[in-house]
C-alpha cells in the first residue's frame, strides 16, 4: 500500500477539476474512501456540492457557447481526446493499482479491465471521421421536391454520473463520445468508487482539452443529484441501479432533457443437457463471481436442463469450495476473476466495495436462508461486520428458488446465485424472460440450431449463443450495447452510441438553393 500512497498525493486525486484548473470544493468537504479489503480509510477526499456542480455547469456552457470547442471538427476533437487514451496507457499500471485498492477488485483484474478502455477509446476516437463523413449528408429521396441534407450537432452540455463497478471504464464510455460529439461535460463519479476517475481531469489537461469542455466534480448523492435537475443540462448519462436510475429520468422529465441509462440486470444462463459440464460449470463461475457478482451483465440466474442439474450443482460446488478470499487486492497481479481470458475461471474471492453494499447482500442471504423456501448449496448466514474486517462475502448459491423469489427477482449485485431447472426449450425461455431486467443473457447447447432459437426469444439486449461458455460478458467497441426493460433506455458503443450525443438535424434547401453553392 506504501506505492498507492504516494500514488495519492497526486493533485488530480485531492482536488476537483472546473474551468480546466484544480480547485477545492466551494464549502471545502471531505469524504473518505474506505478499502474493501480492510474496512480502513484509504484516502480522503474532496467532497463537491451542488454549489460545486453549479460553477461546472456554468463554466461547460460558456465553453459551449463561445463555441471553439464544438466548432472544431469531430476527427479534430477525437485527436485529442486519442492523447487521453494514450496517456491513460501510461499510467496503467498506477491507475489499476489505485482502482483496487478504492474498490476491492485485484490489480490483474483492473489492469486488465483499463487496458480494455484504452482499445475502446481508441475506436471512439476512430468514429470521429465517420461522425464527420455523415455531415451534410443529403437525404436519399427522389420524390422531395428541393434538396434536404442532415447534419449531427452535439447537444450542449451533458452530465456523466458514472459507477463504482468499473470506474474509469464506465467513465471514460461516457467522456469520450460526449466530447468527440463536440458536447461539454460534468463529471460526477461515484463517491463510492470514483478516484481513478478524478485522475482524468489530469489526463485531459495534459491532452490540451479545452477549459471547460471537460469539469470533474466528485461529490456526494446530493451533488449528482444538482446535475440532472438543472435546466443547462441538456443530456444526462447515467450508469447505475434502475431504481436511481429512475430518478434521474424523473428529474430530467421536468426539462425534457435527453437522458441515456444504463442500469441493473439479473442475467439468465441458460445450460442445455448436450453440453460439456466441465464448461457449462466454468461458464457459471464466470457469470456470476465475475468482480465479485458486481457487475451488471453478471448471470446471476442459472436455468440447468434437469437431466443434469445435479451433477452441475455437485461439480459447482466442488469449484467454489477451493476458492479462497485475497488477503490484499493491489498485490494480486496475476490472480483475479479472468473475466476476458479463454480457458481461465476466477481463481481468488475479492470483498464487496463497500459496508452499505455488504449489508444489502448481507440481508438478501440471512432473510432467504431464514425463510427456507429455498436450498442451499453453498454459503451460510452472515454475522454483522466487526470494526476494521474487509467486506467479504463467500459465493452463494440457492437451488430450487421459487419464480417469485427476491433472490430471483432482484439485482442482489454480489456473489449470490440462484438456481432452477426447466425440461422444454419452452420452459427456458420462458423461466429466462420471468424478469424485470433484460441486459444480458447466455444460451448454451452444442446445437447451434437450438441455441439460436432460443436466444432470439430472449428478451435482452445482448445474447451470446455458445458451446463452450467462451467470450459470455465480452464487449466488443463497434457492437452496440444497451437493456431492455428496467436494464436501461439508449444504447453505448458504436456509431449508434456516438450518436446518442448528438442532435439530429434537417437543412432544407428552398427557392433554388443547392448546398454545394452554401458552402
Amino acid at each position: 500500500m506504501e506505492q498507492v500512497n504516494e500514488d495519492l498525493k497526486h493533485e488530480a486525486f485531492n482536488k476537483l477539476f472546473i474551468a480546466g484548473e484544480f480547485v477545492d470544493p466551494v464549502k471545502g468537504g471531505k469524504m473518505d474512501s474506505i478499502n474493501p479489503a480492510t474496512g480502513k480509510v484509504l484516502h480522503t477526499f474532496p467532497c463537491g456540492t451542488a454549489e460545486d456542480i453549479d460553477k461546472a455547469i456554468e463554466t461547460a456552457k460558456k465553453t459551449f457557447e463561445e463555441g471553439s470547442w464544438p466548432g472544431l471538427t469531430a476527427t479534430e476533437r477525437a485527436a485529442k481526446v486519442n492523447v487521453m487514451a494514450d496517456l491513460l496507457e501510461a499510467n496503467l499500471m498506477m491507475l489499476a493499482r489505485v482502482e483496487s485498492a478504492d474498490v476491492g477488485k485485484t490489480t490483474h483484474d483492473a489492469k486488465a479491465a483499463i487496458s480494455g478502455m484504452v482499445g475502446e477509446a481508441k475506436n471512439w476516437c476512430a468514429l470521429g471521421k465517420k461522425l464527420d463523413e455523415e455531415q451534410d449528408k443529403p437525404v436519399d429521396d427522389d420524390s422531395l421536391p428541393f434538396e434536404v441534407v442532415y447534419r449531427r450537432d452535439p447537444i450542449g452540455v451533458v452530465g456523466l454520473i458514472t459507477a463504482w463497478n468499473y470506474p474509469i471504464n464506465v467513465a471514460f464510455r461516457k467522456i469520450a463520445p460526449a466530447l468527440i460529439a463536440g458536447n461539454c461535460a460534468v463529471v460526477k463519479p461515484s463517491e463510492l468508487g470514483g478516484l481513478s476517475v478524478m485522475f482524468l481531469a489530469h489526463l485531459a489537461k495534459e491532452a490540451g482539452i479545452p477549459s471547460g469542455a471537460l469539469n470533474i466534480v466528485m461529490g456526494d448523492r446530493d451533488a449528482g443529484a444538482k446535475l440532472t435537475q438543472s435546466p443547462d443540462v441538456k443530456m444526462v448519462s447515467f450508469t447505475g441501479s434502475s431504481f436511481t436510475g429512475s430518478k434521474v429520468m424523473e428529474s430530467c422529465s421536468r426539462n425534457l432533457s435527453q437522458c441515456m441509462l444504463e442500469l441493473g440486470g439479473k442475467g439468465g444462463l441458460v445450460i442445455f443437457d448436450d453440453v460439456d459440464l466441465d464448461k457449462a460449470v466454468e461458464t457459471t463461475m464466470r457469470g456470476f463471481l465475475t468482480n465479485g457478482g458486481q457487475i451488471c451483465t453478471a448471470h446471476t440466474r442459472l436455468i440447468v436442463h434437469d437431466k443434469i442439474k445435479d451433477k452441475v450443482l455437485e461439480k459447482l460446488k466442488a469449484e467454489l469450495e477451493k476458492l479462497e478470499f485475497t488477503k490484499d487486492p493491489v498485490q494480486e497481479l496475476t490472480r483475479g476473476d479472468h473475466a476476458w481470458e479463454e480457458g481461465k475461471v476466477p481463481d481468488v474471492l475479492q470483498p464487496v466495495v463497500c459496508e452499505s453494499q455488504f449489508n444489502k447482500i448481507r440481508s438478501f442471504i440471512n432473510d432467504a436462508i431464514e425463510e427456507g423456501k429455498v436450498k442451499v448449496l453453498t454459503g451460510r448466514s452472515l454475522p454483522e461486520l466487526k470494526q476494521g474486517e474487509g467486506y467479504f462475502i463467500p459465493p452463494t448459491v440457492f437451488y430450487d428458488v421459487p419464480e417469485n423469489h427476491d433472490i430471483w427477482q432482484k439485482e442482489i449485485f454480489g456473489p449470490v446465485l440462484a438456481v432452477r431447472s426447466f425440461s422444454t426449450e419452452s420452459e427456458a425461455i420462458k423461466e429466462v424472460n420471468n424478469s424485470e431486467f433484460g441486459l444480458a443473457c447466455t444460451v448454451m447447447s452444442s446445437d447451434p440450431k437450438k441455441a439460436r432459437q432460443v436466444a432470439v426469444k430472449v428478451r435482452a439486449g445482448a445474447v451470446y449463443c455458445t458451446s463452450t461458455g467462451y467470450g459470455i460478458l465480452f464487449e466488443f467497441p463497434n457492437v452496440q450495447r444497451g437493456g431492455f426493460g428496467k436494464s436501461g433506455v439508449g444504447r453505448e458503443l458504436g456509431l449508434s452510441g456516438l450518436h446518442e450525443y448528438t442532435e439530429l438535424k434537417s437543412i432544407n434547401f428552398t427557392g433554388g438553393f443547392k448546398q454545394k453553392e452554401c458552402l
